[in-house]
This record gives structure tokens, sequence and C-alpha cells, in this order.
């Protein structure tokens, strides 16, 4: 019974690869198309904190004290086993996501890090970690399913979270890091800045407006993809 369903999930990912490999290239160029209607509703969110920014002090302030930790000593730390160890869980996330079984993780303090999974793999997997905060995107679910989490401290996790993200993501990306290499530095350029706007977007958006900011944004979007295509 295990080994029939672990030889389906197989094929299952196994088609998704398959899926994503002849789906890389129209990816791409919808993901291109969807840069400027992205930009232009986060342009418009980031008006809408200016006009009214209590909602997000908290999550500002975790922002900020997360960034002046990281200038005075995170920054000159030689070794980068946490965020090396979060980059290969955000492989290993998108990887059961798309059905792959994940049969090993290794990180190092210093020389990086892998993780191994059954099948061929996609370029979601290649990619994640640089455009996914993943321990923001752990982190929604809780305060959006149960509400009485949403407090000024769990905002304040969540702004430090994200600079974290932000901070880790500029360090790994280098002409050097492998997983660029592989997935084409031509395709990373094409996909890797509307799905930051995209990701980014919506952190903020929960955080200035709730789960109705959250609506709001992925509306706002998608109006703007109709105004462009028509």
């Amino acid at each position: 019974m295990r080994q029939a369903l672990q030889g389906r999930l197989s094929r299952i990912a196994g088609g998704i690869d398959t899926a994503l490999k002849w789906l890389r290239w129209p990816s791409a160029l919808f993901l291109l198309l969807v840069l400027i209607p992205t930009l232009s509703a986060c342009v418009s969110l980031l008006g809408e904190i200016v006009k009214t920014p209590e909602p997000i002090l908290p999550f500002a302030g975790g922002l900020g004290l997360y960034l002046v930790f990281w200038t005075l000593s995170i920054r000159q730390w030689r070794t980068t086993w946490l965020s090396t160890l979060e980059h290969e869980l955000t492989h290993a996330l998108f990887a059961m996501l798309t059905f792959h079984r994940v049969v090993g993780i290794r990180t190092t303090w210093r020389n990086g890090g892998h993780v191994r999974y059954l099948g061929t793999g996609n370029w979601l997997i290649t990619l994640a970690p640089y455009f996914f905060p993943t321990v923001c995107m752990l982190l929604l679910p809780l305060f959006i399913l149960v509400p009485f989490l949403e407090t000024p401290i769990g905002d304040a996790v969540l702004g430090a979270a994200f600079a974290y993200h932000v901070t880790s993501t500029i360090r790994e990306t280098h002409r050097g890091q492998s997983d660029l290499h592989k997935a084409g530095f031509l395709f990373c350029l094409m996909v890797l800045p509307g799905l930051n706007l995209l990701t980014h977007g919506l952190v903020l958006a929960w955080c200035h407006g709730g789960n109705a900011g959250l609506v709001s944004f992925v509306r706002l979007v998608g109006a703007n993809l109709r105004s462009l295509l028509w």
C-alpha cells in the first residue's frame, strides 16, 4: 500500500515537472506581463500606508529593529547556517508542494547546503528561496485563521521575519549562486521581479489591512492587469 502510494505520488510529481518544463517560458512571459500591474498595486499600497501608517507601525518597528541588529552585527557574521537552513527548507517546501519526496537536507556553517528529493525537480523548487519569504508565509496563515494571535508583538515578529528574508536573499543572490545558474539568468530576470513584488506585496497588504487588505491587493493586481490587456 505504501509503495503504491509513493509510486502514485512519484507519477504526479513527474507530471508536474513535465508541465512546468513546458510552461517555463510562457510563465516567464506571463510574469513579465504581470510585473507592471503588480508594481502599480504595490505603489498604491505604499501610498495607502503613507496616508494611514498606524496599522503597520508594529510591523515597521520589528523590521527596523532587525535591520539595526543586522547592520551592527549579523552583516559581519561569517557563518550563514541559519539563512542556509531556511534556504534549503524553502527548496524542500516547494519540493513537497509539487509532490516530491524529500529524502535529505544538509546545511553547513560556511559552505552552503543542499536538499535531496526524488524526481527530476522543476524551476519552482530551484527558485523558491529567491522570491518566497518562508517565515512570513508560515506565520500569515496562523494570523489569518486564528485572529487572536494577531497582536502588535506578532506584527513586530512578522516585520523582523520580513527584514530577515530581504537581507538574507540579497546576500544569497549573486552570479556564483548555483541555483541561478541552473535556472538560467535570463529566466531569473524575467520571473523573479514579478514574483518578489507579488509575495512581498501580499505580506505588506495583510499587515496594513488584514484579510480585507489582502483581498484588495489581489483584486487591484487583477484590475490593473485587465486594464493593461483591455
